[in-house]
């Protein structure tokens, strides 16, 4: 959930009112817009994904607000070692290497419907959405970015496990 903070000529005693982000309209079906909405939009996480149509997404989260930039430093060790290029012939050394690569969240393609069927509850309906990755690593995404949720919102796994309700916080 975003926040905005609105000051209109307050004194250094007045406190500043709080306005959070509005859901935005979902557009008539006649629109162009509403094929966008329709159509399948990842949202990544470190460790996962969520798969949903944009329309879903974008009334359940502020994804303005998500950063797809968020990378994680991963540390490469590689071990020196001899390599032989023939049988029988020379061996050369191959040297090793440490340094440190950013990855970043991604979900990888297939023609294969990835990941297991979550069913998200939200206060204007559900939604179905394809989740890769570990239950955890879902969890504690939503518990991280509760402050991007237009309102409270439950997650059922495909075992049929209960988690939440998430409360939009403003942190």
């Amino acid at each position: 959930m975003q926040i905005k903070w609105v000051q209109t000529h307050l004194s250094m005693t007045d406190t500043p009112t709080v306005q959070f982000a509005t859901r935005p309209n979902p557009p008539q079906v006649t629109d162009l817009e509403y094929q966008a909405w329709s159509r399948v939009a990842t949202l990544n996480y470190d460790g996962g994904y969520i798969e949903a149509t944009y329309g879903d997404l974008v009334q359940t989260w502020s994804l303005g607000a998500t950063d797809a930039c968020a990378g994680q430093a991963r540390a490469v060790v590689r071990a020196g070692s001899t390599r032989t290029n023939t049988i029988g012939g020379a061996s050369t050394p191959v040297a090793g290497a440490n340094y440190v690569y950013t990855a970043y969240p991604k979900r990888n393609s297939s023609l294969a419907a990835g990941g297991d069927s979550y069913t998200i509850h939200t206060n204007i309906g559900s939604y179905t959405a394809r989740v890769g990755g570990d239950v955890q690593g879902l969890i504690a995404y939503v518990c991280n970015k509760t402050n991007q949720l237009y309102d409270p919102i439950s997650i059922q796994s495909s075992s049929g496990a209960w988690y939440g309700p998430f409360v939009p916080s403003d942190s």
